[in-house]
Order: C-alpha cells, then sequence, then structure tokens
C-alpha cells in the first residue's frame, strides 16, 4: 500500500485535490500516513497548482491582448470610415456586433471599389494605348497620303516646268511648239483635277457637296465627258465609242456639272487602265425607271479581293512605288458619293486581272420621279466662237494683285476686244472705277489690305441713288458652296472659278455687259 502510494504521489496526477482525497482515504482506512509523504505530496501538489495558474494566466493575457488588438482595429476602421464618435456622457462606446458586422461589409464594398477601380484603370491604361496605336497608324496614313499627293503634284509641274524652259530656249521647231503648248495645258488641268478631287473629297465628308437638279439629258451629259477626256485617250490610242439606242434614253433630274464629272471620272479610270489599243464602251439606256450609264473597258481588270474596295477613298489596287499608274485613289470615291446624292447606285463588275472592268450607274428617270423640277431662272451665257470679239467696246476693271495673273487675265479679254484698265489693290481699283466707270467689273477676293467685299461695298455706296449697278464678277480660287453664297449674298452677279476657263470668262463678261445688273 505504502508503495503504491508513493508511486501515486510522484506521479503527475498529485494535485492538490488528489492528494487531499488520498488523505482522506487513508485516514478513513486506518492507515497511518508518514509525515514524509504528506510533506512531498504537498510540494508536488503546489507546484501543479502554481504552473496551472501560470498557464491560466498567460492564456488570459494573451485572449486580452488579442481583444485589444481587435477593439484597435476596429476602432481605427471605424474612425477612417465614419470619422470620430462624438464624445459619450455616459463612458467610453462600445463596439457591437451589429457594428462589426457593418464595418466588415463597408470593408468589402472598399475592397469591390478597389477592385472595379483597378479594372477601370486597367482598362482605361489599354484604351489609352490602343488610341497611340490608332493615332500612329493615322499619322502613317497621313505621311502616306502627303508623299502620294506631293508626288501626284509634282509629276505634272515637272513637265510644265521642263516644256516652259524648252520653249523658252527658241530650240524648238513650230510643231514641237504646238506639242509643249499643248502638254503644259493637259498636266495644268491635271493639276487643277487634283486639287478639284482634294476639294470635293473635303465636301463629301464634310456633306456640303451641292447638287442643283434640273431635267438633264444624258446624252449631252456623257458626250461633254467625252469631249473633256478625248485628249487622254488620243494619247493612249484607245478607240472611245458611245452608243445609245434609237430611242432616247429618259432624261434625269440632276446637275449637269456632277453628272458630267460622273462620267468623266469613269472614263478616265477606264483610259488610265487600258492599255494602248484597247477599247472603251460607254453605254446609255433605260431600264424600267432607270437611267443606266455603263463603261466598259478591255484593260488590266480588278482582282476579286480588292473589288470590294475600288470605291473607297485613298484606295488603289497597287499603292506601292512601283506602281504604274498614278493618281490618288479619289476618283471613284467621288463617282459613288454624287451618284447617291443622285439617288442612284454605282456597281463595279470584273471576271478578273487581264479582262478587263464594267461600272454601271442608275439613275431614277424623270418619269419615276412625278413632276420635272422647274429650272432656276439664271442668266444664259454667251461662249465666242474662233474669231469672235464679243467684247467690243466693252470697259472692264480688273482687280488682281497677283501680276502673272492679272496679265493672262488682261490680254485674254483684250484679246476678245475688251477696253481694260487694271488695279492690284481695293484703293487703286475704286480712284480707276470713279475716272472711268466701267461696264463690268472683274475682281479676285483675297487682295491686300482689303478683300473683294469691301470692293463690292464700296461700289455699292458710290452708286447709290443710281438705277444701274455696275455688274462684279469674283474671279477666285474660293469655290465652295458657302463660298459662292457669300459672294452672292455680298453683290456678286457672277462666280468664276480659278484657273478659270478662256472661254467661260469672255461670256461671263459679255453677258453680264449687255445685261447690266439692275
Amino acid at each position: 500500500m505504502m508503495f503504491s502510494l508513493a508511486l501515486l504521489f510522484a506521479s503527475p496526477l498529485a494535485d492538490s485535490g488528489l492528494f487531499d482525497a488520498i488523505i482522506r482515504l487513508t485516514g478513513f482506512l486506518g492507515l497511518a500516513v508518514p509525515a514524509t509523504w504528506i510533506g512531498m505530496g504537498r510540494r508536488r501538489a503546489d507546484a501543479a497548482r502554481d504552473e496551472l495558474l501560470t498557464r491560466e494566466r498567460a492564456a488570459r493575457t494573451e485572449a486580452e491582448a488579442a481583444n485589444r488588438s481587435k477593439e484597435e482595429f476596429f476602432a481605427t476602421i471605424s474612425h477612417e470610415l465614419r470619422g470620430p464618435p462624438p464624445p459619450d456622457p455616459r463612458g467610453t462606446p462600445t463596439e457591437t456586433p451589429d457594428d462589426r458586422r457593418a464595418l466588415m461589409e463597408q470593408l468589402r464594398d472598399m475592397n469591390e471599389q478597389l477592385i472595379v477601380s483597378s479594372m477601370r484603370e486597367q482598362d482605361d491604361a489599354d484604351g489609352a494605348q490602343a488610341l497611340r496605336i490608332e493615332a500612329e497608324a493615322d499619322n502613317r496614313l497621313k505621311d502616306e497620303f502627303l508623299a502620294v499627293v506631293s508626288h501626284e503634284l509634282r509629276t505634272p509641274l515637272n513637265a510644265i516646268m521642263g516644256w516652259a524652259r524648252l520653249l523658252g530656249s527658241d530650240q524648238l521647231n513650230p510643231e514641237r511648239n504646238t506639242h509643249a503648248i499643248a502638254t503644259i495645258e493637259r498636266n495644268a488641268k491635271a493639276l487643277a483635277r487634283i486639287i478639284e478631287d482634294l476639294l470635293d473629297v473635303s465636301r463629301i465628308i464634310g456633306g456640303s457637296v451641292h447638287i442643283e437638279k434640273h431635267p438633264v439629258d444624258l446624252v449631252a451629259v456623257v458626250q461633254g465627258a467625252l469631249d473633256e477626256v478625248k485628249p487622254a485617250a488620243a494619247a493612249r490610242v484607245l478607240d472611245v465609242k458611245l452608243i445609245w439606242p434609237e430611242r432616247m434614253p429618259e432624261p434625269v433630274a440632276g446637275d449637269v456639272i456632277r453628272l458630267q464629272q460622273i462620267v468623266a471620272n469613269l472614263v478616265s479610270n477606264a483610259i488610265k487602265f487600258t492599255p494602248p489599243q484597247g477599247r472603251i464602251e460607254v453605254r446609255l439606256t433605260t431600264i424600267g425607271s432607270e437611267a443606266v450609264i455603263q463603261v466598259s473597258d478591255t484593260g488590266q481588270g480588278i482582282a476579286p479581293d480588292f473589288l470590294p474596295h475600288v470605291f473607297e477613298r485613298f484606295t488603289q489596287a497597287d499603292a506601292s512605288t512601283t506602281r504604274r499608274h498614278g493618281g490618288l485613289g479619289l476618283g471613284l470615291a467621288i463617282v459613288r458619293a454624287l451618284v447617291e446624292r443622285h439617288g442612284g447606285t454605282v456597281q463595279a463588275e470584273s471576271p478578273g486581272l487581264g479582262r478587263g472592268a464594267t461600272f454601271t450607274v442608275r439613275l431614277p428617270t424623270l418619269a419615276s420621279q412625278g413632276a420635272a423640277p422647274e429650272a432656276t431662272p439664271g442668266r444664259t451665257v454667251a461662249h465666242p466662237s474662233a474669231g469672235q470679239t464679243l467684247l467690243d467696246g466693252v470697259r472692264v476693271l480688273v482687280v488682281e494683285d497677283d501680276p502673272d495673273g492679272r496679265d493672262a487675265v488682261v490680254l485674254f479679254l483684250r484679246v476678245a476686244g475688251a477696253d481694260v484698265v487694271a488695279a492690284q489693290s481695293v484703293r487703286e481699283a475704286m480712284n480707276t472705277f470713279d475716272r472711268t466707270r466701267p461696264d463690268v467689273i472683274l475682281s479676285d477676293i483675297g487682295l491686300p489690305g482689303e478683300d473683294g467685299f469691301a470692293l463690292v461695298r464700296q461700289v455699292r455706296a458710290r452708286e447709290a441713288g443710281e438705277e444701274r449697278k455696275t455688274p462684279v464678277v469674283a474671279l477666285t480660287g474660293y469655290v465652295r458652296p458657302e463660298d459662292r453664297s457669300r459672294m452672292s449674298t455680298a453683290g456678286f452677279q457672277a462666280h468664276v472659278s480659278k484657273p478659270f476657263d478662256v472661254e467661260e470668262l469672255v461670256g461671263t463678261v459679255a453677258s453680264l455687259a449687255a445685261t447690266g445688273s439692275n
């Protein structure tokens, strides 16, 4: 028994409660308990008790520290989210579980907002990168476009300057002189066409293409277009034919100038891509309620993969520096825009490379649109034939600050029989006007000091109270519809665009001199 108790006392079970129970049990059994046992048991019991108390205090301290940290964390978050709470007269406020749940929800919301904000920032960064890439692509296209424009402008300029020098050298015989003059004129017209194409595209993009619809005979329109491109066709030895049925095609409602431009662009395109000795046919027919213009050629044809893109701006099947055919790639884009402004359609077809192409324009006839539009009342412009001097005795005041342009206008008018005086500014023009009272004034818009609009105002002020008003013609490079409208409102009776056609210029002056301005 003693041995067993000794083992028990030596065991880890000897805590204070167990020790007391053993003593009581030993006494109850009538056994004697040595004092040494009792002392040993008590010492071990005290040590076990102390160890348990130490562990309990450490756990309690650790839990209190954790609670303090948690409360400090929630207090900090609460302060950041809601600001410091107002003082509580009852003492320090205590965070409740509901408060903590609300804070956790706010934290989750903030986290979600941070995630969304981060995603947006990434999207913005991606968008900015895409915009940079797009801007760089646009810049490359712009540079390529300017390079093409520069090339297309310099090519005819080179021919003009070269042949002009040869003319001035007196080394050409009469036949070569004639060839030089024709070459200079052809290339000058090519330059004018490039400028007009660029302006037309600008108008198309801006939605400011002006169409004046009147009853139009398409046969006359097509013949006029063919006359315009005849020199280019002859230079390439091409056979160009106009074919229409015995019954005249139905008239359409359209703008004569724009319709002629449509046909001229299509035929010019065919001329460019048809080899020498080739054929070009222009057919006019009426199918149902549509007038149909077809331009077919025996040229190089169009590749199937490029066919859907032929009417796009600045697009060419061969845009490389080794291409055989020049141009800005605008002619067909202008055709489509003008055809659509007339309520029609245009289509390109080709069996393939080397097998020619056909372009078909369909326009609504007058009959399909009901009553024919009334022609706008206007002045009939006379066009002199060779040898006529329509301006005999007509006094013309020319106001132009560019000496080369002024000399050319004066010379053409004098050849037509006019009595011409010239001025290079509004002040000089008004002094001449007071002395001579011309029959017609021909003026540029852009002048030094005061412009052509100021000239018209001063002329009308001089003529205040007079029955007859001197007609004023604008001879200018400002050719947009809004420019023409402004000139008409300002008091100009007519508009002649630069570079001018001599017959148009002389005919306009002759008509105004005959009718005057009332």
